[in-house]
């Protein structure tokens, strides 16, 4: 059995999601909350195996607080559910901590389902806010120019702005440049996060 934390305002939607989780089984106790503090009150006496957090409270908006829950629970679940079907939030609440990203909209299924990722270590977002992801990510990279992701493709090979600069002729400093614009088109903030984009794009 694992042990379940419910942190939403609503109680039509926390009775909903108690009884998908009673009738699946698996998890037990299951204690709800409908504050960020008495979640957080909560939360210094035990430490549950999942957390199902609504992004929006009536006194906190959860984004300011789940760092502070993973790095004092690294062990805790972190289902994250809201209305919002935005890309860049899911991606915002992922680089906060969270190990999911669940519109409200779900089913039983969907529910249980993403907590068997969250659970196994994954991370879960619905297929249609992935959809628009990948779909925000294609429409930006047809912004770069053929010189940008001539840059790109050196990048990816391990190649340093010197070592760029050498080869199309051009110095150090615009090859900074450029990597800067490019950042700046891509939405990401580094090396790791440019050829990660650039694989998933086809650009290299």
């Amino acid at each position: 059995m694992k042990s379940v934390f419910i942190c939403e305002d609503h109680q039509i939607v926390i009775d909903g999601i108690v009884h998908i989780l009673e009738r699946s089984g698996q998890y037990s106790p299951v204690k709800s909350f409908k504050t960020a503090a008495g979640l957080l009150t909560a939360l210094k006496a035990e430490s549950p195996d999942l957390l199902i957090l609504d992004l929006n409270l009536p006194d906190r908006s959860s984004l300011e607080f789940i760092t502070d829950i993973r790095d004092k629970h690294p062990d805790t679940g972190i289902l994250i559910l809201t209305m919002h079907n935005d890309p860049l939030l899911a991606q915002k609440v992922q680089q906060e901590g969270a190990n999911g990203f669940l519109l409200k909209d779900f089913g039983e299924d969907e529910l249980l389902y993403a907590l068997n990722v969250v659970l196994a270590g994954g991370y879960y977002t619905n297929p249609e806010i992935d959809e628009a992801h990948n779909e925000e990510k294609s429409t930006k990279a047809l912004f770069l120019t053929k010189r940008e992701k001539g840059i790109i493709s050196l990048t990816a090979q391990g190649k340093s702005s010197s070592e760029i600069a050498e080869e199309l002729f051009l110095s150090p400093h615009t090859i900074n440049t450029h990597r800067r614009n490019i950042y700046k088109k891509l939405g990401v903030s580094n090396i790791k996060e440019l050829i990660k984009f650039a694989y998933s794009n086809g650009l290299i």
